[in-house]
């Protein structure tokens, strides 16, 4: 605990905000209650968040879509489900990144579903109470993936929001799964659990994962030693009244 007090006392000293953070450190620019509520402004540009990693996910400024973060090119995922490069410019109002370096690598050797692999995960991670980057490559018979729709002020909650979200069927897929895992402990700054988003090999489409058939998974997995999350100034944020309890508001967006 000590050790972990330290590294955050250390990171806000360093002015993590305007350099690269330390590599091994996953940094965000705004808790997870915030895109909740409908803080959907983006706050950081694409030209700011690669200074703190080189792969990650996260949305874009009013929701529009989905990020994807990965070999250090910024991807946006459309209401289309199509892929198209991202310039320094877009803004996100929520982003997670890291520099990723695998610490394990893993082939299950077996073809899995959705809950399979996160069984297969949770089994092989360390400890539950890290943070890690996950990166899978692989071949998908099928994936079920979203993709959320640009929202107009007022914004909606994203509860409200996500019932607009585009859902796609895709078949017969080689891509990469590029995504997190939080422990239970983070809820309100972050999503407990995993978080994919799924790029196609050709850099086409994808999404966010809501299910799977993979086999020949190839799994890379990046544990972290510490996090830094920026606090956005917008207005939006500075005056909202957080709720104590988003597990509900979780639950359903992740479904």
């Amino acid at each position: 605990m000590k050790k972990a007090s330290l590294l955050l006392a250390l990171l806000f000293a360093s002015g993590c905000v305007h350099a690269s953070c330390p590599k091994d450190v996953v940094f965000q620019n705004a808790p997870i209650h915030a895109l909740l509520a409908g803080c959907y402004d983006g706050t950081m540009s694409v030209r700011d968040l690669e200074k703190h990693g080189d792969f990650g996910i996260g949305t874009l400024d009013a929701l529009d879509g989905e990020m994807v973060v990965l070999d250090h090119v910024f991807y946006q995922i459309k209401q289309d489900g199509k892929a198209y490069l991202l310039s320094d410019q877009n803004t996100s109002p929520f982003a997670t990144l890291t520099f990723f370096k695998a610490g394990q690598d893993l082939s299950p050797g077996r073809t899995m579903s959705y809950k399979e692999l996160v069984e297969f995960l949770d089994k092989n991670i360390p400890s539950e109470n890290l943070i890690y980057a996950i990166k899978i490559d692989g071949k998908f018979s099928s994936l079920k993936v979203r993709s959320a729709v640009r929202q107009k002020k007022p914004f909606p909650v994203l509860t409200e929001a996500i019932k607009e979200q585009k859902i796609f069927e895709l078949k017969n897929q080689e891509g990469t799964l590029v995504g997190f895992r939080f422990p239970p402990y983070t809820e309100g700054i972050n999503v407990p659990g995993y978080h994919f988003h799924f790029l196609s090999k050709d850099k086409t489409h994808g999404g966010h994962v809501l299910d799977l058939q993979g086999e020949g998974l190839r799994i890379q997995i990046d544990k972290s030693h510490g996090f830094f999350m920026q606090l956005p100034e917008s207005e939006d944020f500075l005056k909202f009244r957080f709720e104590a309890d988003a597990r509900e508001a979780i639950q359903k967006i992740e479904k």
